[in-house]
């Protein structure tokens, strides 16, 4: 899957309010060259002691329309865990806590150094914030015999 959008890093301080400016600066630019149809990801593409590196992005045919000011993913086939988010997504990061401080302990899964995305598809509203969004988890194949993944909601 390719991603074109806008790449920024925001420091943990300010994820809280970074993060929605970057989507209102994100959804204020319309259709992007190339776009394939209308589902949104959230991508983390790094992290460290200080903050993240955080994409907004849409599926795109080829990078060959998108100017060099757009920020570019590839993502490759991998296994994920998918987690729904049912709520609005001011307490998305409460999930994202969940998942790394509770689901990933419990789990015989190994993450993987792969993009973790968050994905905005029907009938996520950005207008007001509410509806479901997946998060998507890259995980190592596990073995079959010790464990089944299914799709975990998680409320706020």
């Amino acid at each position: 899957m390719l991603l074109g959008g806008i790449r920024q890093t925001h420091s943990f301080a300010e994820v809280e309010t970074g993060i929605p400016e970057q989507w209102r600066k994100f959804r204020a630019l319309g259709r992007i060259p190339g776009q394939l149809g209308a589902t949104s990801y959230g991508v983390i593409c790094g992290a460290n002691a200080i903050g993240i590196e955080y994409m907004c992005a849409v599926e795109v045919e080829s990078f060959d329309g998108l100017s060099s000011t757009w920020g570019r993913m590839r993502i490759s086939p991998q296994r994920y865990a998918v987690f729904m988010y049912q709520g609005h997504v001011s307490s998305l990061r409460c999930s994202w806590e969940r998942i790394w401080n509770e689901w990933l302990p419990n789990t015989r899964c190994k993450i993987i150094h792969a993009p973790d995305f968050e994905r905005y598809a029907e009938p996520f509203d950005p207008n007001t914030g509410l509806g479901a969004v997946e998060i998507w988890i890259p995980i190592a194949e596990p073995n079959r015999r010790t464990i089944a993944l299914t799709t975990t909601t998680i409320s706020s």
